[in-house]
């Protein structure tokens, strides 16, 4: 079982070939830990049932006006844009009850990294608040399905965060814990893991990031510790594709039509003690 890393969701189907990357063979696990990947293991770990990631602010408007009793949330340069419910902090979701909630997510970075892993195998929603759980699913997965690994970094609009790559590292770090039949770390996972392996803390070590620095500069630093709580929730995210019909959307300055846009992306809760098919 090779094990791989993209450092940045900066890449298209061309330059995979050129890295030699068989996406098609793999179980692809997305890290944004700050922020949507923790925002993720948060709002499933407060009950969310299932969460709907769009790739625009303007889908994400349009489906909650269709949908109605959808929780909005997401961040434009790490705020709350203007008509959602709820921003991207996921300090603030722990605090709620969502048991039996649907959300529709917009970030920058992270909900992108979603649409590019379309061609893999399988997709996971890693962050260090579910290390271990997201994790186990990914090897039970991998080893059941005869597959790679292939962790996807979605740093910061278009570059490479020390917090994903760090989140990385650690990932790496555990599945060397464990029983794992001939695993093989690919260069860019030594790499990873040797950052890992440099840093004395979890939360010292995301501070140090250009995504940590940014959200400290607009006065959500707070996000930062919480999403370095280890193993916080026992749940993680598994990605789908549902079909869905756009008609015209208003989003009150503006109608939408958009016929093409016939699949939505949806991740599920799911964990480590649930069946997996293949």
């Amino acid at each position: 079982m090779k094990v791989e890393v993209l450092l940045s969701n900066n890449f298209n189907l061309f330059s995979l070939d050129v890295l030699n990357i068989d996406f098609s063979n793999c179980v692809c696990v997305v890290i944004d830990v700050i922020r949507a990947t923790s925002t993720i293991a948060t709002l499933f770990g407060v009950g969310a049932e299932k969460i709907i990631i769009t790739r625009t602010k303007r889908q994400a408007l349009g489906l909650k006006k269709i949908l109605g009793d959808y929780i909005l949330c997401g961040e434009e340069q790490g705020l709350p844009p203007r008509g959602f419910d709820f921003g991207n902090s996921p300090l603030e979701l722990s605090n709620l009850d969502l048991r039996g909630k649907k959300i529709v997510l917009k970030t920058t970075n992270g909900t992108l990294s979603f649409f590019k892993s379309q061609g893999a195998r399988a997709t996971f929603s890693l962050s260090i608040l579910n290390m271990k759980s997201t994790l186990d699913c990914v090897i039970s997965y991998a080893e059941k399905n005869f597959c790679d690994i292939l962790f996807l970094c979605s740093g910061k609009e278009g570059n490479i965060a020390y917090d994903d790559v760090y989140t990385a590292g650690l990932a790496v770090k555990y599945l060397l814990t464990q029983p794992i039949r001939n695993l093989e770390l690919i260069d860019s996972a030594k790499l990873v893991l040797g950052v890992c392996l440099s840093e004395k803390s979890i939360e010292d070590a995301l501070e140090k990031s250009s995504s940590a620095i940014s959200l400290k500069k607009i006065g959500l630093g707070r996000d930062i510790g919480f999403c370095s709580k280890l193993n916080n929730y026992n749940i993680t995210g598994k990605l789908k594709i549902e079909k869905f019909k756009w008609e015209n959307i208003s989003t009150g300055t503006e109608k939408v039509r958009d016929t093409q846009a016939t699949q939505l992306l949806v991740l599920e809760p799911f964990s480590y003690s649930e069946q997996e098919p293949k």
